[in-house]
C-alpha cells in the first residue's frame, strides 16, 4: 500500500509500529491514520474546480473522530440515516454543510433533519415529497430539496449500481415530470436541482465523467422545460479504490481535469454560474487510511489446504468476505519475508461463510503473527455484522503524526446482556 511503510519487517502506519498498536489494545484492531486521510482529500480538492464541494459519505466510516476531523478539513457531510445525522452533528458539521439521501426516510427523520437545518434532502420518490411538505408545514419550516433520479443510461462497468435500470434508490428518468411538477407546486418544498449517483467504487476516471456527463445533460433539460433554475446539482459519489494489484488507481488529477471540461463545456449551452456542485466521496477518502489487524491463533491443514484461524472474523470485517475479495494482505510482524506460502484465512466463527480468502500468498504463519488486512479504512467495522454470534466488537484505534488514542473501546461479553 502507497502510504504504509516497515522497518525491519515490522509494519508502520503513521510512524507508529503496528505490533505497539496491537500489544496496547489488543485484537482484533481497526486503526485509521488520519494524514492518509488527509493525503486523499487534499488530492481531490486540489484537483476539483472549486465550485464543486465535497459532502464525505459518512457510511464509509462514521467513526467520530474520522468525521470530525474531514469536517476541520473543510468537507460538508452526506448523511443517509438519523444516526448519521446525529453523528455529523455532534462531530462539528452544521445543518446547512449537510445533506440528506436514503430511500426510506420515516417521518421521524425527516423531521429530525428539517429540526436541524439540513441544507438539502434528496427526494427519491412522489410520496416522500408529499410527507416532507406536510411535515415542513408542521415544522413552519420550508424544506429545500434536490430529486434523485435514476438516468436511462447505466454504467456497465460499475461494480455496485446504483443508478440505471430498475432501482429502488431515485425515481426514473421517465417519470421525472411529474415530481418536478409536484415540487414546484407545494408551498413548503423549495426544489433547488438534481441528484444523481449511479454506482460504487468506479475505478476508472473517464466512466464516472461519463456518468457526469449524463448528469448535466439531465439537469439542463429539466431545467429549460420547466423554467428551473438550477441552483444545484449532485454527482453522488463513486470514487473507487484499489483492492487487488492489478486494479487501476483512480486517478484524481485526470477526473479533475475533466470534471473542469465537462462544466465548461456545458456552460457553453447552459448558465451554470449560480449553481452549486456536489460531490459524495466516502470510500475514496477512508479506505487506505485503515489497518484491520487480527492475531493468528490456530493453525491447521485440511486435506491439502493450509489454514490460518485468526481472532477477527467475518463479524468484524465483513465486506472483504461478502465482496469475496483479494484484500491486500500481509503479516505485520514479517514484512520482509517472501510471499510463497498459499494461506486460506479463516475467522473464528462457527459458520463456513468465515473465510476472508480462498487463498493468499504470505510468509510461513505460525501463531500469534498478526495477519494486516488494508484498504480497511472504509465499509469495515460499520459494514460487519457486528452481534453475529455475540463475538465482542474490535477496538478502533487514531494514529496521527506519531501519536495514537483508543477511539471506540473493545466490546465486553457483558455488552450483549440487556439491562
Amino acid at each position: 500500500m502507497k502510504y504504509l511503510k516497515q522497518k525491519e519487517g515490522i509494519l508502520f502506519t503513521g510512524k507508529v509500529n503496528t505490533l505497539t498498536l496491537v500489544k496496547e489494545y489488543g485484537t482484533p484492531l481497526y486503526v485509521y491514520d488520519l494524514e492518509i486521510i488527509r493525503k486523499q482529500y487534499e488530492a481531490l480538492t486540489r484537483s476539483i474546480p472549486p465550485k464543486v464541494k465535497i459532502h464525505y459519505a459518512i457510511k464509509a466510516n462514521p467513526n467520530p473522530n474520522v468525521c470530525s476531523f474531514l469536517h476541520s478539513l473543510g468537507a460538508g457531510a452526506e448523511v443517509a440515516s438519523s444516526g448519521e445525522l446525529y453523528i455529523a452533528l455532534k462531530t462539528g458539521f452544521e445543518g446547512k454543510n449537510i445533506v440528506y439521501n436514503g430511500p426510506g426516510k420515516t417521518d421521524e427523520d425527516i423531521q429530525y433533519a428539517i429540526e436541524n437545518g439540513v441544507h438539502i434532502i434528496n427526494v427519491e420518490s412522489l410520496d416522500e415529497l408529499h410527507r416532507l411538505n406536510t411535515i415542513a408545514k408542521q415544522e413552519h419550516c420550508a424544506v429545500k430539496v434536490c430529486v434523485r433520479i435514476n438516468p436511462i443510461h447505466s454504467v456497465q462497468e460499475v461494480k455496485m449500481q446504483t443508478g440505471g435500470g430498475s432501482q429502488k434508490l431515485g425515481i426514473d428518468e421517465e417519470q421525472i415530470e411529474t415530481v418536478i411538477k409536484t415540487a414546484l407546486s407545494l408551498d413548503w418544498v423549495e426544489l433547488l436541482g438534481i441528484h444523481v449517483y449511479v454506482g460504487s467504487q468506479i475505478l476508472e476516471e473517464g466512466i464516472l465523467l461519463e456518468s457526469i456527463e449524463n448528469t448535466l445533460q439531465i439537469a439542463a433539460r429539466t431545467a429549460q422545460k420547466f423554467k428551473l433554475p438550477l441552483k444545484c446539482i449532485n454527482f453522488g459519489g463513486g470514487l473507487g479504490v484499489p483492492y487487488h494489484e492489478s486494479e487501476p488507481v483512480f486517478d484524481a488529477e485526470k477526473f479533475g481535469l475533466g470534471l473542469t471540461a465537462l462544466i465548461h463545456k456545458a456552460s457553453q449551452w447552459f448558465d451554470f454560474s449560480n449553481t452549486q456542485f456536489i460531490l459524495e466521496p466516502g470510500r475514496f477518502l477512508v479506505s487506505e487510511s485503515g489497518i484491520f489487524l487480527t492475531k493468528v491463533i490456530s493453525v491447521k491443514e485440511s486435506r491439502g489446504k493450509k489454514y490460518a484461524i485468526v481472532d477477527g472474523g467475518i463479524n468484524h470485517a465483513f465486506l472483504p468476505i461478502r465482496m469475496n475479495k483479494k484484500y491486500p494482505t500481509a503479516i505485520a510482524n514479517k514484512m520482509d519475508l517472501p510471499h510463497k506460502n498459499p494461506m486460506t484465512i479463516g475467522g473464528p466463527l462457527c459458520t463456513s461463510m468465515d473465510v476472508f480468502t480462498n487463498e493468499v500468498e504470505l510468509p510461513a504463519v505460525e501463531l500469534n503473527d498478526i495477519i494486516s488486512i488494508f484498504n480497511s479504512g472504509a465499509y469495515g467495522f460499520s459494514a460487519s455484522l457486528l452481534y453475529f454470534l455475540s463475538a465482542p466488537m474490535p477496538a478502533e484505534v487514531i494514529v496521527q503524526n506519531g501519536e495514537h488514542f483508543l477511539a471506540r473501546r473493545r466490546g465486553k461479553k457483558e455488552d450483549f446482556w440487556f439491562s
